[in-house]
């Protein structure tokens, strides 16, 4: 009876344990969303979010950044998206798979809109996936993924 009892313990601490984890993960991406919800991101702070080297999946073929390249990167998406009318983005949602303890998958969804609630690229529900790893700094984006609207991945 002891075994078993031990054996409960130990599966429920870990299932814990990997909950806590996971709610770290989303309160760290949240914190980041944070910095994209109005149409003034501090650059500088959303840069420190990523990992250097980043690696990014586009339709176009595979890039990958230093952190100099990531601010001029994200000072490009906001600027472009500023001349379109951006007045803020929306985390619509938001989901988190631990892979291990130095590794998560995050799948998102993002609409970004105009001051008339239009979408600014095509897509209400934008999708984005990225890895992110635990680092000595703390959790940073290892690799993005560009996905089109129709071809989100789904996680369990």
């Amino acid at each position: 009876m002891k075994k078993i009892f031990f054996f409960f313990v130990v599966a429920i601490s870990i299932s814990i344990n990997a909950a806590a984890n996971e709610s770290e993960i989303r309160d760290w991406y949240q914190n980041y969303a944070n910095h994209w919800l109005k149409a003034n991101p501090d650059i500088n702070q959303v840069a420190k979010f990523y990992a250097s080297p980043f690696y990014y999946l586009s339709g176009e073929g595979p890039s990958v950044d230093s952190s100099e390249t990531m601010r001029k990167a994200l000072k490009e998406y906001a600027n472009t998206w500023k001349q379109q009318g951006w007045v803020g983005s929306k985390l619509i949602s938001l989901k988190v798979k631990k892979l291990n303890d130095s590794s998560a998958i995050i799948l998102t969804e993002w609409d970004i809109y105009d001051k008339n609630g239009n979408s600014l690229i095509g897509c209400s529900k934008a999708p984005w996936t990225y890895l992110a790893a635990k680092t000595d700094e703390g959790w940073k984006f290892t690799l993005e993924i560009e996905q089109a609207c129709d071809r989100r991945l789904s996680i369990d």
